[in-house]
């Protein structure tokens, strides 16, 4: 059984490329970011880039394939991807979304830095993320 996640439906379907545009220069920026980032720099705001990036990835597919939208809290994302993908979605992509999405507090509000290693372990993450989440809105 699906746990009911905090979604809604969405007036207008076609927003869904909006998010998917969101995901791509979420992930770009990331990745430039580590390009140029120091070893010793904080990477808080690289590992928040891969975080936006799955969120909107992952608004993107729930709106396009079944029109509805994820609420305000952004750890029952995985749930709303379910919903709206039922099978077809891999436990392994759901469980890699989690993984980020359990980042996203201490990445935005805590106290201590990141590790350019967190960075680029998130980046990767969302790399991967971004791959599966294309092809299936490709597939519809």
């Amino acid at each position: 059984m699906v746990t009911r996640g905090t979604w809604s439906p969405v007036k207008d379907r076609s927003e869904w490329t909006g998010r998917r545009d969101a995901g791509r220069a979420n992930l770009k920026t990331a990745r430039n970011a580590l390009l140029v980032a120091d070893e010793g720099d904080d990477g808080r705001l690289i590992v928040q880039g891969a975080i936006l990036c799955a969120i909107a990835y992952g608004d993107a597919l729930t709106i396009k394939v079944a029109g509805i939208r994820n609420g305000i809290d952004h750890q029952r994302l995985p749930d709303t991807v379910r919903q709206a993908l039922g099978n077809r979605v891999a436990q392994s992509e759901l469980t890699r979304l989690g993984r980020l999405l359990k980042r996203k507090d201490d990445s935005a509000y805590g106290h201590r830095a990141l590790s350019l290693d967190d960075a680029r372990t998130a980046v990767a993450q969302a790399e991967a993320f971004a791959t599966w989440a294309e092809a299936e809105l490709v597939r519809g």
